[in-house]
């Protein structure tokens, strides 16, 4: 379906960036879409708990490995500062993520995805990329 896909976040004091990208060929270009929307969609509604421990297990993981280098560490305490103002202990971090529950996303995605505006851009041969409007009636889902 894509060749590559990722999610990212840039999160500061009093703002934050979410999304994701994905690269694929024209003639998956609607497909990869369609998937893509209907998982972040799915978070307003569907959240297994098992999902939100692994990925709280990856999370967690992958902030401890990163502390490896002098410039991670630097990173890191800028991230913290431009996010609180101050040097986030471990502890509190992981305590932080240990907080979060499948109700907590559900609640987060309703807030942030479900029937709100969002931006999409497309760069290469999109011709066959979905127009803005197709995106927009994805951010819900018709339940009845």
């Amino acid at each position: 379906l894509c060749e590559s896909y990722a999610a990212f976040t840039k999160s500061y004091h009093d703002t934050g960036l979410f999304g994701f990208y994905g690269v694929t060929d024209r003639t998956r270009c609607e497909d990869f879409a369609f998937v893509a929307m209907m998982e972040m969609t799915k978070m307003c509604y569907d959240v297994v708990e098992d999902d939100v421990t692994r990925a709280k297990n990856q999370l967690k993981a992958s902030l401890l490995m990163f502390q490896d280098s002098t410039q991670a560490v630097a990173e890191s305490i800028g991230r913290d500062l431009l996010m609180h103002g101050r040097r986030i202990p471990k502890a509190e971090l992981m305590a932080r993520i240990d907080a979060v529950t499948a109700d907590t996303i559900r609640d987060v995605a309703d807030k942030f995805i479900y029937d709100k505006c969002m931006v999409v851009a497309a760069a290469g041969d999109a011709q066959f990329m979905p127009d803005y409007n197709w995106f927009r009636r994805r951010s819900y889902l018709l339940r009845y």
